[in-house]
């Protein structure tokens, strides 16, 4: 009798044992995934806070390479510098492998990413346009992203002209757009040309040049002039990022 008592006891520990292994296996295995899941929430997390950090970077790489070419520099400068972006993120990343590749749009009208329209049509446009892939691979989870970023200044140009004896008065309405929105400029220059291929002629102080900024991207320029058989103006303008951007129109007489 006596060991038939120990067998059922043996049994029943054996029976506890089990349950208890059982038990921690299971728990071990949520825990398991629990700290999996953590971890790729995490390096999910981190490349999209990169990510989120890249993105301003390749505009503000982009506005510095257009107003470098705007104004009188190379057209490589926007490779060249969006190939020290791409290492700088690169070599600067941690947590995991990231890689930032470019190409610049080469899609009409756009040539090497860069598409600069100076006309005599009232509509000037200086613009840049990048396509981008931003990978990460992290220890428990990969992240892939495409965008593309796009810089544009564009200036709209309308004048008109009444006369006043020999004397003209001239009222040029330029609008600035950065991205198509309403933008500021940081100086506008106003030239004109009152013959045909004369030459161009910077209107200032001595044509009581007069300037109304109405706060949303659009100026009135006003000034005085002798006109002969025709009058067409340019503005010259810098935005607030330096980009550059110009364009002519042909006045109207009112």
């Amino acid at each position: 009798m006596k060991r038939k008592s120990v067998n059922r006891r043996t049994s029943g520990q054996a029976l506890i044992i089990t349950s208890l292994v059982i038990a921690m296996l299971l728990l071990s295995t949520v825990y398991y995934v629990f700290e999996i899941q953590r971890n790729v929430s995490k390096s999910e997390t981190t490349a999209d806070s990169t990510l989120k950090t890249v993105k301003p970077s390749t505009v503000n790489t982009i506005v510095s390479a257009l107003a470098n070419f705007t104004n009188g520099g190379e057209r490589e400068v926007l490779a060249s510098d969006l190939s020290r972006l791409s290492s700088t993120t690169e070599n600067h990343f941690y947590g995991g492998q990231c890689h930032l590749q470019f190409t610049p749009l080469n899609l009409s009208p756009y040539q090497d990413g860069i598409w600069i329209s100076w006309e005599n049509n009232g509509l000037g446009i200086s613009s840049a346009d990048v396509n981008f892939v931003f990978n990460f691979s992290g220890p428990t989870a990969t992240y892939y992203s495409e965008f593309e970023t796009n810089v544009t200044t564009m200036l709209t140009l309308e004048g008109t002209y009444s006369s006043n004896g020999a004397e003209k008065n001239v009222n040029v309405t330029c609008t600035v757009y950065n991205e198509n929105e309403p933008a500021l400029a940081n100086d506008i220059a106003m030239l004109y040309q009152n013959e045909t291929d004369g030459p161009w002629i910077k209107a200032d102080s001595t044509n009581s040049l007069n300037m109304i900024d109405y706060g949303n991207g659009t100026y009135l320029v006003s000034f005085k002039i002798t006109m002969q058989s025709f009058l067409q103006v340019s503005a010259n303008v810098h935005d607030l990022r330096d980009i550059f951007v110009l364009t002519n129109t042909t006045c109207i007489g009112v």
